[in-house]
């Protein structure tokens, strides 16, 4: 499946820019306690809410930086199910699709084990100095990315005018299978 990705953090920066749905605007977040920089282009898919009151969060497996702010055009070959703080906070894993050096990239698989150790390896480390817990589920093929993608656009189409924390309770209630690691 193809999709736009918008960049919010650079492939290597240690800069965590968040994108607000209410302004429109990407602003700085924080910068990351520790010495860990982003492995790949980091995104978001605006017409996906993910179950953490965020849009859908991508990476964007690629040779290139992006700049905050840019749409990428992507193929989504997998996901990186992660719980956050207790909350789910999945990762589709996409390539650029622009670029003829990815052409032969369509799962997860045709990957190097090393980029998705690096990809796994960040979000277990990048929070610890701040005393928070992730948990990495897994990888996911292709089949289940699309699935949750579905199930995020219909989030989107039904709770998106809904603030963050208002969506999160609700959801909690409704769905408390999805706030547990």
């Amino acid at each position: 499946m193809k999709l736009n990705v918008t960049i919010e953090i650079p492939k290597r920066s240690n800069v965590k820019y968040e994108f607000d749905r209410k302004t429109k605007q990407i602003s700085v977040d924080r910068i990351l306690f520790g010495t860990e920089v982003y492995p790949q282009n980091y995104g978001f898919i605006k017409e996906a809410l993910d179950w953490d009151g965020d849009e859908l969060d991508a990476l964007v497996v690629s040779d290139h930086s992006f700049m905050p702010g840019v749409n990428v055009p992507v193929r989504v070959i997998g996901a990186m199910e992660m719980i956050d703080d207790g909350e789910t906070d999945t990762k589709l894993i996409t390539v650029i699709d622009c670029d003829p050096r990815f052409k032969n990239i369509n799962k997860l698989t045709d990957l190097s084990e090393h980029t998705l150790k690096e990809i796994k390896n960040f979000f277990e480390t990048y929070k610890l100095l701040q005393n928070k817990s992730v948990v990495i589920k897994g990888f996911k093929d292709e089949t289940w990315a699309l699935n949750e993608y579905n199930e995020c656009v219909e989030l989107m189409n039904k709770y998106g005018q809904m603030g963050k924390d208002e969506f999160i309770n609700k959801m909690k209630q409704e769905h408390p299978e999805k706030y547990s690691v």
